[in-house]
């Protein structure tokens, strides 16, 4: 059964910072959880600074196209270039610092910057980092479309990464006047990259998000002309209480205060700015 359209919601780029602008999706207000922020970038200037994460999954998979990459360093001593293509989860659980900006000042990055939720039960697992290189990310092909298995599976070909919360997420290809169909889990949504196509008849335009129902197994996209350039995302939302708090998440205030207990400890390590 085709799972019903929630909602369909044109999006647009927004300046975030001097040198970073982006397409802002949050599980509170577009209910995608168990991803919890799922963001389009172009970031072209170091942004952030070192910074920790808790209870939660931070992703960052650069396009094939993006004309930069970005370094990665983390406190448990990892410094990764995710070059296009390329992707890296750091697994924060009990608290990492971490920072990323582009390689080069002033190249332009186009990425997502995804943040993937974790069950109470997990909120202080081991904290580590999982890097994949472009050639390191599976591809399926066939004459209808081209899939890149950033998380999960597809086809038979599976992710690299061991996520702590299993998720699907595609970024696909779908060559001009084709259809293509996904199983799908109760969250689902698909967002657009690139060219014109449908669901379930709604327009699918860049930077345009769906939303789907619970209801239902299967999703449909069709491209038009000039093919669609879309990301796929599926997985089962926990279902549990979720408390912000910054760049922590956990399912209680008293995780939330334990979790800046352990910062304020120095538990969750320290990282030194790289410039």
């Amino acid at each position: 059964m085709h799972k019903p359209i929630r909602e369909h919601i044109p999006l647009a780029f927004k300046p975030a910072f001097p040198g970073l602008r982006g397409v802002d999706i949050m599980a509170h207000r577009y209910g995608i959880e168990p991803f919890l922020v799922f963001t389009e970038y172009h970031m072209e200037q170091p942004v952030f600074g070192p910074h920790p994460h808790a209870g939660i999954s931070v992703m960052t998979y650069m396009l094939p196209d993006s004309a930069g990459s970005f370094l990665n360093r983390d406190s448990q001593g990892d410094r990764s270039v995710i070059e296009p293509g390329g992707a890296l989860v750091t697994q924060a659980g009990s608290g990492i610092h971490h920072d990323e900006f582009p390689t080069v000042p002033g190249v332009d990055c186009h990425g997502f910057q995804i943040w993937i939720d974790h069950a109470s039960k997990d909120r202080s697992v081991a904290p580590r980092s999982m890097h994949a290189f472009a050639k390191d990310i599976p591809e399926v092909g066939a004459p209808q479309y081209h899939v890149r298995v950033v998380a999960g599976s597809f086809q038979g070909q599976r992710s690299p990464f061991d996520l702590v919360t299993p998720v699907t997420l595609l970024h696909v290809r779908l060559h001009a006047d084709q259809r293509i169909e996904f199983s799908a889990e109760a969250m689902a949504f698909v967002y657009v990259l690139n060219g014109t196509g449908s669901t379930l008849e709604k327009p699918l335009l860049p930077q345009t998000l769906v939303t789907f129902a619970q209801e239902g197994d299967q999703v449909i996209v069709n491209a038009g002309a000039e093919g669609l350039e879309f990301m796929f995302a599926t997985g089962t939302p926990h279902g549990e209480p979720i408390v912000y708090g910054g760049p922590f998440v956990m399912s209680s205030e008293e995780q939330l205060h334990q979790a800046r207990v352990r910062l304020g400890r120095g538990e969750m390590g320290a990282l030194a700015p790289e410039r």
